[in-house]
């Protein structure tokens, strides 16, 4: 393996840590001039950042992974969904860097912190984070519905924490008189693992178009807003121009146009994706948006929303 691999191989391990540039030299076994020299290439690439930590010491990240906004740089992180079509059709046009997480607590709590610069995950899980920490704003719901329960013949179901699927899930189970527990779980992959074991799991597309004996939450309940679009402040004062940019490619991206880039992204097929499609409503207004939040009854939420 080149040098230039080993050192984003290092980097990539680190992730949020990031990595000393002279531990870079010592844990590779390279002399300190041909990482200096690397480095320099990569940064001129965008491909990683380095931060003065103390005069003459360097602290490296891998862009993606560096915990401040970049000038001209925007991070979006997404869960595995075609629920995000839109989102990755308008970041590819204005060169994002995306970063896929497992699951909706972990992309949102790395939007607070700075690590990632907009997140599309579940609105519940956005509420809160925003409320609590006052530095993120949600700017677009990204859709309505795609989701459901995959039954199957055991006990308890499967759902992820913290989530709209948690919050439509316990409302499709009163709605049914269904009396079971639920077991929370980090990835789809991990739910669908278990399946068997389960009474059923509460998942979203395109997974649910590969299961059998299904049930969509909104025959049940109607229409309600899964995920929303949130952006970090900071990255805000930083890169307006640039998030503006984004913004006026969403509202103007259709749903098709992200289904090739979002499928090559996710590792979904082109034809799974577009077929889930159908499951959403892509047309989703801020009337619907705060219909939802109203049922939330959390206090503050006026603050962080910003819809223009």
């Amino acid at each position: 393996m080149r040098a230039e691999e080993r050192i984003l191989s290092l980097l990539e391990a680190s992730k949020n840590r990031g990595e000393l540039q002279s531990e870079i030299a010592r844990k590779l076994n390279l002399s300190k001039s041909t990482v200096s020299e690397i480095l320099s290439v990569l940064e001129e690439k965008k491909a990683v950042i380095r931060a003065e930590i103390s005069p003459k010491s360097y602290r490296v990240w891998l862009t993606k992974y560096y915990p401040q906004p970049i000038p001209g740089v925007m991070r979006i992180g997404v869960l595995k969904a075609s629920e995000y079509v839109k989102v990755v059709s308008a970041g590819k046009k204005v060169g994002a860097i995306f970063r896929i997480y497992r699951n909706g607590i972990e992309a949102t709590k790395d939007l607070v912190q700075g690590v990632i610069d907009v997140v599309a995950s579940p609105l519940i899980t956005q509420v809160f984070f925003g409320v609590l920490m006052k530095n993120i704003k949600i700017f677009r719901a990204v859709a309505m519905n795609g989701s459901g329960v995959a039954f199957s013949v055991g006990k308890g179901f499967g759902c992820s924490e913290f989530s709209t699927m948690e919050r439509i899930l316990r409302k499709f189970m009163k709605a049914k008189g269904i009396h079971e527990r639920i077991k929370f779980f980090d990835s789809p992959e991990d739910m669908i693992a278990e399946l068997p074991n389960l009474y059923g799991i509460a998942i979203w597309e395109p997974y649910l178009s590969i299961l059998d004996s299904v049930e969509h939450f909104d025959s049940v309940l109607g229409d309600f807003v899964c995920c929303s679009l949130a952006v970090n402040e900071e990255f805000l004062e930083v890169n307006r121009i640039l998030f503006d940019e984004f913004l006026e490619k969403y509202d103007n991206s259709s749903p098709k146009e992200g289904i090739e880039p979002l499928a090559e992204l996710t590792g979904f097929s082109k034809d799974l994706v577009a077929r889930s499609l159908s499951s959403y409503e892509f047309e989703v207004g801020f009337e619907e948006l705060k219909k939802d939040i109203e049922e939330l009854r959390f206090g503050g939420i006026e603050e962080i929303l910003s819809f223009y």
